[in-house]
């Protein structure tokens, strides 16, 4: 027994000498890490044993010490074994953090992402944001980025640059989504970041000239150089921040070759938006070249939604003629309880995918197409004939009886053609009845369109509402007492305040320099430029996700844009004549 205690003592004196030895040792390897004598460290010959506390650390010391000195494989080597064998170590995300840098510094990017995944304290995770950015900002594939994003969603570095990357994709429902599930977790500023500080912008227009710094107001070519003029006018005097938008014009002349020439220059590869072309084929030259790099185009006049059926980075600045028909259906729809209607259609391309666009989307309403009828410019008073053209119905006694006594009903005498003796009492009656039409809607602008249906509304008893096109306001054949007094709205994609202080200064500045009233594609001009830079001024050069992304771009004196998930523009005004005054009636 005595024997036995002094083998226990014995044990506990050397178990305490040995575990003073090993501090002794921990606190001189830690001084000589401390003073930087990495080579004077690694000489040391100590026999840690794993089980010791100090094991870890001494391990730790030696494996920095190593990178100190530039030998990055045993450094990584002795990393490993803590990883391995001390996974729980209280200081295990340090190790993390060296062998991050490390794989960094030998390019194994999947390794490096795979132990930051691993640390949980938040200053050493920020603490090597640098190291992981300058690696992951030079990757320029978007599958690899876009699969480190799935791996580790919570990488905020990995977030930010496939963020970046994904900013330049086509962006439909899913990826805008996608790109809002990223802000939720990446701050705006860092996402919204671009190698350029400049917004380009190329305008490819058939100016039709050599030079035309000082030859905006021609003539000529007013057409063109009147909507020129309009992007001018708005980026000199329209507010928000142009410091960053560069505008450069080439002339297409509408030669296929001058634009393949434009295109081989060079000149378009740091454009980030073409406003343009206008013409056949210059425009398919340059949605071939969006199309592959990536640039978005949109052209300011057209509603051919043929320009961008076959290309996500071309956008229409007017709604489509689709959009029109559908917006107008919408407004049907909304307006109009009886749902019987009739459909009038010049026989042309434009009116009949109106017509036809108009009546699908009406069906799925349930509304009821009395009849469509293709009507050509000749045979244009078949519209009033079929709406106001009526019959003799013929009183007996008893109902002549009831209805002599009726006010508003007026009865007429008749005489029979074979025997003149007979006499009858009738009243006129529409073979279209009263009350029976919901509305009509006339998707031609033709003048004579116009006043054949509103002089067939205006004979008829009854009040039909009537869908047309606000340049039937241009034709003297209507009075505005008709378009104030009958039930007739107007599709006015172009509609405009033009009681207010911006259009009078706009107007003044057209007049001053042209002599002539303001146009239609000046307003166009100015308008698209507005939109451009109310987006560069939240999303910089970024011009895609910010048209993508904002509900409503408000108009400067029209009614604005949307876009989302359409590539044409989705505001479609229509109004009406109150008070003799215009007024937006959806």
């Amino acid at each position: 027994m005595k024997k036995f205690f002094i083998s226990i003592l014995f044990l506990f004196f050397s178990n305490s000498i040995f575990a003073q030895s090993s501090y002794s040792d921990f606190l001189e390897i830690k001084k000589l890490f401390n003073q930087n004598k990495y080579p004077e460290l690694l000489s040391q010959e100590l026999s840690f044993k794993k089980s010791d506390e100090f094991y870890p650390y001494i391990i730790f010391y030696k494996a920095v010490s190593y990178h100190k000195i530039n030998d990055k494989n045993n450094s990584l080597r002795l990393l490993k074994n803590i990883i391995n064998d001390f996974p729980n170590w209280s200081q295990i995300d340090e190790v993390f953090y060296w062998a991050v840098r490390i794989e960094l510094e030998f390019n194994n990017i999947n390794n490096a992402l795979e132990y930051f995944s691993k640390i949980k304290e938040k200053s050493i995770n920020e603490s090597l944001h640098i190291f992981l950015e300058s690696k992951i900002k030079k990757i320029n594939s978007f599958s690899v980025l876009k699969e480190w994003n799935e791996v580790y969603p919570s990488n905020l570095v990995v977030a930010k640059y496939y963020g970046r990357k994904l900013l330049k994709e086509y962006l439909d429902e899913e990826t805008l989504k996608e790109i809002k599930n990223l802000l939720e977790f990446v701050p705006k500023n860092q996402l919204f970041q671009s190698e350029k500080n400049a917004f380009n912008i190329a305008i490819l227009l058939p100016f039709m000239y050599s030079s035309i710094e000082n030859n905006y107001f021609v003539r000529n070519n007013s057409f063109i150089l009147d909507l020129y003029a309009g992007i001018n006018y708005a980026f000199k005097n329209f507010e928000g921040n142009k410091t960053n938008i560069i505008i450069n014009s080439f002339d297409t002349k509408r030669d296929p070759d001058v634009v393949r020439e434009i295109i081989n220059s060079g000149d378009l590869s740091e454009i980030d938006l073409i406003i343009g072309p206008l013409y056949g084929k210059p425009i398919e030259i340059i949605k071939q070249f969006c199309l592959e790099n990536k640039v978005l185009m949109i052209n300011p006049l057209s509603n051919n939604s043929l320009i961008i059926q076959d290309n996500n980075y071309s956008l229409l600045f007017q709604p489509s003629l689709e959009t029109i028909a559908k917006k107008a259906a919408s407004y049907a729809s909304s307006k109009f309880k009886n749902k019987n209607a009739i459909i009038f259609y010049e026989n042309n391309y434009q009116d009949s995918l109106l017509a036809s666009t108009y009546i699908n989307h009406l069906q799925e309403d349930s509304f009821n197409i009395i009849y469509s009828k293709s009507v050509s410019l000749e045979d244009s008073r078949l519209i009033l004939d079929s709406l106001s053209s009526t019959f003799e119905e013929i009183l007996n006694d008893s109902v002549y009886d009831t209805l002599i006594n009726v006010s508003d009903i007026i009865i007429k005498d008749g005489r029979g053609i074979d025997n003149l003796d007979t006499m009858y009492k009738y009243v006129d009656r529409f073979y279209i009845g009263n009350d029976s039409i919901g509305h009509v809607f006339v998707s031609s602008k033709n003048s004579l369109f116009a006043s054949n249906v509103i002089s067939a509304i205006d004979i008829r008893e009854d009040t039909i509402p009537v869908i047309g096109f606000e340049d039937w306001l241009d034709y003297n054949l209507i009075s505005v007492d008709q378009f104030e007094n009958l039930n007739i709205s107007m599709i006015s994609p172009s509609f405009h305040i033009s009681e207010d202080i911006i259009y009078d200064q706009m107007k003044s500045y057209f007049i001053n320099n042209t002599g002539r009233n303001i146009s239609q594609n000046f307003i166009y001009g100015a308008e698209l430029m507005n939109m451009i830079m109310r987006i560069n001024d939240n999303y910089n050069n970024f011009f895609q996700f910010g048209i993508r992304n904002e509900k409503i771009i408000p108009g400067v004196i029209g009614s604005g844009s949307f876009y989302e998930n359409f590539n044409d523009n989705q505001v479609v005004p229509i109004i009406r004549v109150i008070n003799s005054e215009i007024t937006l009636d959806n």
